[in-house]
C-alpha cells in the first residue's frame, strides 16, 4: 500500500510542471494570437555603449604612446591621433584612436579598438572588437572575432564575419556572403538597397490594430489578392497567396510561407519556419522556433518603428531586404 501510496505521489509530483501545456491542447484557451511579447527589446548596443564609457574614464588626459590602463582587468593601450595601421602587420595591445582609423590589406587587430573618428578597414582584416564614434567601411573576407559597433553608417563588403554582434546608430549596410549572429541599424539593408523613408522621416501611416480585434482560427491557406481584417491562428502550417493582406497578427503552429508582395500589418510568430516572398511587407515582428527567410526586396518595420526578425535556428536575407531594427538568431546567420 505504501508503494502504492508513493507511486501516485511520485507520478502527479512529475506530470504537474505540464499542467498547463496540457490544459491548453485540451481546452484551446489560445485566444490571444501571440503569446510572447512581440514588442519588447533590449537596447542592442548597449554592450557596446558600456564599453566606450569604461575606456574614456580609463583613458582620460593619458598623452599619445602606449600605457597600463584598467578596464575589466589590466590592460596595456596604445593612444594615437590619426592611425593607419600597415598592411600585414599587427596591433596587439587594446588601441584608443583620437581621430581616424585605417587599415590595409590583412591587417589584425588582437584587441578591443575605440576609434573617435571614422574607421576603414582593408580586406581580410581580422579584428577583436571595434566601437567607432564615425562611420565605418569594412573590406572584403573581414573577420570580427566578438563584436562592431558605430554612431554613424555602417558599410560591409562582401564575405565577411560579423562575430557575435553588428550594430550602429545609422544604416548597417550588409552584402552577400556575410554571416551574422545579431545585426542592429536604423535600418539594416542588404546589399545597399535603396531607403525611401516617408516625407520628413515620419513613420509609414497605416491603421493600427484595433484593441480586441476578431481571431479567425483552423485556416491553413489564404487565397492570392485575398483581405482579412483580423487575427488568423493556424493550427498547422498557413500558406498566404500572392498580394494577401493581413490587418491582423498571425501565429502559426507549422510553418508560415508568405507570396510574393503580401502585407501583413501585424506581427507573425510559428513555430516552424517562416519563408516571406518578394517584395513582401511586414509591419510587426517577425518570430520563429525555427528559421527565417526574407527573400528578395522584403521589408520589417517602417521608419520609427523598431521592430525584430528573429529566427531560432537561423536567418536568411536576400538582395534587397530591408529590416528596421533587430535581426537576430542562435543558429547560422547568413547573407545571400
Amino acid at each position: 500500500m505504501l508503494l502504492f501510496l508513493c507511486t501516485i505521489i511520485f507520478v502527479g509530483m512529475f506530470l504537474l510542471p505540464f499542467t498547463p501545456a496540457v490544459r491548453e491542447v485540451i481546452k484551446k484557451e489560445d485566444a490571444a494570437p501571440l503569446f510572447i511579447n512581440m514588442g519588447y527589446s533590449k537596447d542592442p548596443r548597449y554592450f557596446a555603449v558600456s564599453f566606450r564609457k569604461l575606456m574614456l574614464k580609463a583613458v582620460g588626459d593619458a598623452p599619445e604612446g602606449v600605457h597600463e590602463i584598467t578596464l575589466s582587468k589590466p590592460e596595456r593601450i596604445r593612444i594615437a591621433g590619426q592611425a593607419e595601421v600597415s598592411a600585414d602587420s599587427a596591433i596587439d595591445t587594446v588601441f584608443y584612436v583620437k581621430k581616424s582609423l585605417k587599415s590595409g590589406n590583412n591587417a589584425t587587430l588582437r584587441k578591443e579598438v575605440y576609434s573617435r573618428g571614422d574607421v576603414h578597414l582593408g580586406e581580410e582584416n581580422m579584428i577583436k572588437a571595434l566601437a567607432c564614434d564615425g562611420k565605418v567601411t569594412i573590406g572584403k573576407g573581414a573577420s570580427f572575432m566578438r563584436w562592431l559597433d558605430a554612431e554613424g553608417d555602417v558599410t560591409i563588403s562582401e564575405d565577411c564575419h560579423l562575430g557575435i554582434s553588428a550594430t550602429c546608430d545609422g544604416v548597417l549596410s550588409v552584402a552577400p556572403g556575410c554571416r551574422f549572429m545579431r545585426l542592429y541599424g536604423a535600418p539594416v539593408i542588404i546589399a545597399q538597397s535603396k531607403i525611401t523613408p516617408a516625407a520628413g522621416g515620419k513613420p509609414v501611416e497605416f491603421e493600427p490594430i484595433a484593441n480586441g480585434a476578431p481571431t479567425e482560427r483552423g485556416i491553413s491557406s489564404l487565397p492570392a489578392h485575398n483581405v482579412k481584417n483580423c487575427n488568423l491562428i493556424a493550427e498547422g502550417s498557413l500558406s498566404v497567396g500572392e498580394h494577401a493582406v493581413i490587418h491582423g497578427h498571425v501565429k502559426s503552429h507549422g510553418k508560415i510561407v508568405l507570396g510574393a508582395s503580401a502585407v501583413v500589418i501585424g506581427n507573425l510568430f510559428a513555430e516552424k519556419d517562416i519563408e516571406i516572398g518578394p517584395g513582401s511587407r511586414v509591419y510587426g515582428s517577425v518570430f520563429s522556433q525555427g528559421s527565417i527567410k526574407l527573400q528578395r526586396g522584403v521589408t520589417v518595420g517602417s521608419v520609427g518603428r523598431i521592430k525584430s526578425v528573429i529566427g531560432k535556428k537561423g536567418v536568411t536575407l536576400e538582395h534587397g531586404v530591408t529590416v528596421y531594427g533587430y535581426v537576430a538568431t542562435e543558429g547560422k546567420g547568413l547573407v545571400v
